[in-house]
Parts: C-alpha cells; sequence; structure tokens
C-alpha cells in the first residue's frame, strides 16, 4: 500500500510539473504570437476543451485497468507540453492546447479514481494528499518557469527540458501504480439513492464547475494580471503563479486531517470564504504586494475545493460515469472562464474581469453543504 500510494503521488507530482510549467509562460507565448487578452482567453478555453475530451476517453478505458494507461499518459502530456513552444500562429497555438488538454484530462480523470481507490482502502482521507503533490509540481514548475523567463530562455527550450525532467523522474516510480478498473459501489436502489445520484451529483458537479473557475481564473491569469496592473518584469510575474501554487501545497498537505476531524462541508465553505477574499483584495489592491497575498489567499482556499469535490465524485458509483461529470462540469468552468474573463478584460479591463472567479467563490460557499452526504456514503 505504501508503494501504490507513493506512485500515485508521483502520478500527481509530474502532472502538476507539467501544467505548472506552461502557464506562467503566457506573457513570452502573447508577446511572441502578438495575441490579445481575448485569444489568451480563447487558448485557455481550448486546453479545457481538450480535457473534457481527454477525460471522456478516460472513461472508456477505466474499466481495463488504470495503470498502464496513467504510465503512458504521463508520457503523453510531458511530450505535449513542448507543442505550445513550436507555435508559430494563433491557430496552431490553439491546436497544440487542444492536445495537451486532452491528455492533461484524460490522466486527470484516471489519477484522481487511483486516489478515491486508495481512501476507500484505508479507510481515511487521502485526496488532499496526493493533489498536494500535484500543486508541489506545479509549484516547481512555476519556479523554474519564472526564473527561464529571467533568464531570456524560449519557451520551447524551456517546455523541451521540463519535459524531459518530468517524464524521466517518474517512470521508475510509476510501475507500483494501483490498476483500479472502478468508482465505489452503486447505492441501493432507494429513493434516497436515486436523489443521492441526481440532487447530489448536480450540487457536487457545480460546485467542481465553480472551484476550477475560480482557481484556474486566477491561476491562469495571474501572470499577466501582475505585468499588466501590477507593472512587473515577466520573471516577477511569474511569482503570482507560484505564490498560489505554494499555498495550495502547503494546505493541501494538511487539509486531510481538518477534513478528518471536521467534515467536507466544513471544509470546503472555509477554503470559498478565503478565496473569496483573495480575490477582493488582489482586485481592490493591484500593487504588487496586495496583489500577491491575494494570489495566495486564493491559493489556500481553493486548495480544497477541487479535491474534495474529485472525491466525491468518485464515490458516486462504481462505473466512474459520476467521476466523469464532476470532472467535465469543472473543465466546463475552465472551459466557461477564460472566455468570460478574456472578453471583459478585452471590453473592461483584467481588474473588472476578475470579478468573475469571485462571484464563483460566493457560489461555493452557498452550495458547501452538498459535499457532507457523499462522503458519508464510503
Amino acid at each position: 500500500m505504501i508503494r501504490e500510494r507513493r506512485a500515485v503521488s508521483i502520478a500527481f507530482l509530474a502532472f502538476g510539473a507539467v501544467m505548472g510549467s506552461w502557464v506562467p509562460r503566457l506573457p513570452a507565448l502573447k508577446d511572441h504570437l502578438h495575441i490579445s487578452d481575448g485569444q489568451v482567453g480563447y487558448a485557455l478555453l481550448t486546453v479545457s476543451l481538450g480535457a473534457v475530451i481527454g477525460a471522456g476517453v478516460a472513461r472508456i478505458v477505466l474499466g481495463r485497468g488504470a495503470r498502464a494507461w496513467v504510465r503512458g499518459g504521463t508520457i503523453a502530456v510531458c511530450a505535449s507540453l513542448v507543442l505550445p513552444g513550436l507555435a508559430g500562429s494563433f491557430i496552431q497555438l490553439l491546436v497544440s492546447l487542444l492536445v495537451l488538454g486532452g491528455c492533461a484530462g484524460f490522466i486527470d480523470l484516471l489519477e484522481n479514481a487511483q486516489g478515491a481507490d486508495l481512501e476507500r482502502t484505508v479507510g481515511r482521507p487521502l485526496i488532499n494528499g496526493f493533489h498536494g503533490y500535484w500543486s508541489l509540481g506545479a509549484f516547481a514548475g512555476a519556479v523554474l518557469a519564472g526564473a527561464a523567463a529571467l533568464a531570456g530562455v524560449p519557451p520551447l527550450l524551456h517546455f523541451a527540458l521540463a519535459a524531459i525532467v518530468a517524464a524521466v523522474a517518474s517512470a521508475y516510480f510509476l510501475r507500483d501504480l494501483p490498476n483500479t478498473s472502478s468508482g465505489a459501489p452503486r447505492p441501493a436502489p432507494s429513493g434516497a439513492g436515486r436523489y443521492w445520484l441526481t440532487g447530489f451529483v448536480i450540487a457536487v458537479a457545480a460546485i467542481s464547475f465553480c472551484s476550477i473557475l475560480v482557481e484556474g481564473g486566477t491561476a491562469d491569469w495571474s501572470p499577466l494580471y501582475l505585468r499588466e496592473l501590477s507593472h512587473a518584469d515577466p520573471g516577477v510575474a511569474a511569482a503570482g503563479f507560484a505564490a498560489f501554487a505554494l499555498a495550495a501545497t502547503l494546505v493541501r498537505f494538511r487539509a486531510d486531517l481538518l477534513t478528518a476531524r471536521t467534515s467536507p462541508a466544513v471544509v470546503a465553505r472555509l477554503g470559498g470564504m478565503i478565496a473569496a477574499l483573495g480575490l477582493v483584495l488582489a482586485i481592490a489592491v493591484p500593487a504588487l504586494p496586495g496583489a500577491i497575498a491575494g494570489f495566495a489567499l486564493v491559493g489556500i482556499g481553493t486548495a480544497v475545493l477541487v479535491p474534495l469535490a474529485f472525491s466525491a465524485g468518485a464515490n458516486l458509483g462504481a462505473s466512474g460515469t459520476a467521476l466523469t461529470l464532476v470532472l467535465a462540469a469543472g473543465y466546463s468552468g475552465s472551459i466557461a472562464g477564460p472566455a468570460m474573463i478574456g472578453n471583459v478584460a478585452d471590453r473592461f479591463g483584467l481588474r473588472i474581469a476578475m470579478g468573475i472567479p469571485l462571484v464563483a467563490a460566493l457560489v461555493i460557499i452557498a452550495l458547501a453543504g452538498s459535499l457532507t452526504p457523499g462522503q458519508g456514503r464510503r
């Protein structure tokens, strides 16, 4: 069991390192291709669209066992990191990000299914810890991306080096991944069970949608926000994403203990409140110290939201369909979010556009109570 937990942790770590490597280089890609904030929004939307497609494919292969697919998917997502650096036009960038998003969504669903499977086996919360390794990888990737930006390293060279390191360093450990092929047993076909599979799924999916809208809307746009409103240079602008990822990492490694002592509803509601406070701070005080502190608070608040929603979805049935729906709802949030934020930013400025994830955080606070019933059915 220890080796399986380590393998799943490393899988999340490598996945996070890939995703953390490319987001801070958005300003460089934007300048190289001469695209607008609105086009950046559509580029981020393409990543999310690819992720929805990838999650759907993962749902199909889950019944055959996840181990081999996660090992192969990790190599694929590392290789796809190089593609945005090769883009010579906006259309090529969209195609490259569609592939990157597809690979990311594919392994995201499978890794969360594996994490929830291990939770059921040991009988205690583990999912935030696994996502903590994702955040640790994202933080490491963001720090190296910032260093590459300061040193003037082109995105293509940076992406290629990051992809090689992530793929090679994780390969040995991924041999011990659990061969998860299903979710939790289905509930009894009672009236309560039917409600659980309808109303509860919708509520958890809504939390997932809003959580990723808040998380992605802040993390993806923080480098541009710091550069355009805080007037930071590209290397310092990467600090926004790094602060977000570091805060999320620290919280996730301790959040399972808090969840075990309280409840998922309490933890999710607290996370939504902290995220909302951070967004208010970043919007009200766009100067560099205030904005970075605000993004760090958002990282603290959102750290627990996506793992709790995904864990609840993974325990809603044996087939993995509910988890697919919850992940798809989450990625739909990252589809809708970039487009809305980008278009509002083009018309009214990025500062006003950050009000969109703020509203989503308030919705999470209102719906957080829906998470506890799903956790109680383990």
